[in-house]
């Protein structure tokens, strides 16, 4: 392992119910809000108005700015961020799925910053204050309640880039299962890939780092998500498997799997363009690239890819073998996909290549990964998603 810090300032509060202490709680970090969401799920199934009344009940003053969508735009983080300036507010509340959450820290790092959130992307600098982030998740996938990043799509260009604040590493984040109760079943299998991806990013692209128990608690995190999704798609009822799945989400991404390795995350990466550009689901993009991804670089990867297969079949010992378990789960939750399952043009893959490397490419024009992908090495791994 390599040396390292680890700091998680956030304060978790996860327990079925929780969800009718967040006035109390939020009223010991700020006296007025901004709550960000969409205009969709949380409104549907009640969930905004029960924080409302929760909020007011405890006399914290709230506003709404419900204008969400799945890969939020820069346009409307921005709008979000001039509103929270404009109000005053003392923290910004992310309700609902990641990307409400990530909209979230956008709109607080604006409201701090001015600008736009674009000046804040990877592609452009670093940033380190915003107003306080509180996260309320809905939904198991993105692990955004526990870290400091976001992501979000250039109305312009359809680019589709991280950020990363320290600021905007929720000071609170409340962890209430029995929210994620009403999500579809696309939106969980899709959250589940993600979770997995989140969790296997630096288990493969550390591949010269010996970091014995990252690697034990990044496959043991793959496998607790593969068990929970089972129980749950058995019993969406299962209380118990709706609380793993919530909490693997949360430490996929905060910091201590990936602590010691650090690799880089090639596969988010590469999904981004896609998700960026024809506004697909990003779990769906991640399940499209990530066997994908195994394959290509099978080489580098022959004792890594075989521990991760036995995840999903004990009897796997070659990375062939594992990379076919992997895809056969896959497919038992309809996510073995490819560029057409997407209405995804194989005519588009130069352009996605090219959005990869504004976005994430370093001065060599290349992105990380086990070994660093140039463009025809971008264009190669897409073709592969587009043929059978």
């Amino acid at each position: 392992m390599h040396e390292f810090t680890l700091h998680i300032p956030t304060k978790f509060i996860f327990e079925n119910g929780v969800f009718q202490r967040a006035g109390r709680e939020i009223r010991k970090s700020a006296q007025k809000v901004l709550i960000v969401c969409s205009s969709g799920s949380v409104i549907k199934h009640g969930y905004l108005d029960a924080l409302l009344n929760l909020l007011e009940s405890v006399g914290v003053r709230a506003d709404v700015y419900d204008k969400v969508t799945p890969n939020p735009r820069v346009s409307m983080v921005d709008a979000g961020g001039r509103l929270a300036k404009s109000l005053h507010v003392d923290a910004v509340i992310g309700l609902g799925g990641g990307s409400a959450m990530d909209a979230a820290k956008g709109v607080a790092i604006v409201a701090k910053q001015d600008g736009s959130i674009w000046d804040y992307t990877t592609a452009n600098k670093t940033v380190h204050e915003s107003l306080p982030v509180i996260c309320i998740p809905t939904l198991s996938a993105t692990g955004s309640e526990g870290n400091a990043y976001g992501v979000v799509t250039n109305d312009e260009t359809l680019d589709k880039s991280a950020f990363v604040c320290r600021g905007a590493r929720p000071v609170l984040s409340i962890i209430d299962p029995e929210l994620t109760m009403t999500v579809p079943r696309d939106y969980i299998l899709d959250g589940a890939v993600d979770i997995i991806t989140h969790v296997c990013e630096a288990y493969f692209s550390s591949y010269d780092n010996d970091a014995i128990c990252n690697d034990k608690m990044a496959l043991a995190l793959t496998e607790t998500v593969v068990l929970a999704l089972d129980r749950i798609l058995k019993d969406p009822e299962d209380a118990d498997a709706r609380a793993a799945l919530a909490w693997a989400s949360t430490l996929a991404l905060i910091g201590i799997n990936e602590a010691g390795r650090e690799g880089p995350h090639t596969i988010h990466v590469v999904e981004h363009a896609l998700s960026g550009m024809f506004d697909i689901s990003h779990g769906r993009g991640l399940a499209l690239i990530f066997p994908k991804y195994l394959t290509f670089f099978k080489g580098l990867l022959s004792e890594k890819i075989p521990p991760f297969g036995r995840v999903f079949d004990p009897a796997v010992q070659t990375p062939d073998a594992a990379i076919a378990a992997f895809e056969a789960w896959l497919g038992s939750i309809d996510r073995n996909l490819m560029f057409g399952d997407l209405d995804i043009p194989s005519s588009a893959i130069p352009a996605l290549a090219d959005s990869v490397l504004r976005t994430a490419g370093n001065k060599n024009n290349e992105i990380g990964a086990p070994k660093a992908m140039t463009r025809d090495d971008i264009i190669a791994l897409y073709k592969m998603c587009a043929e059978k």
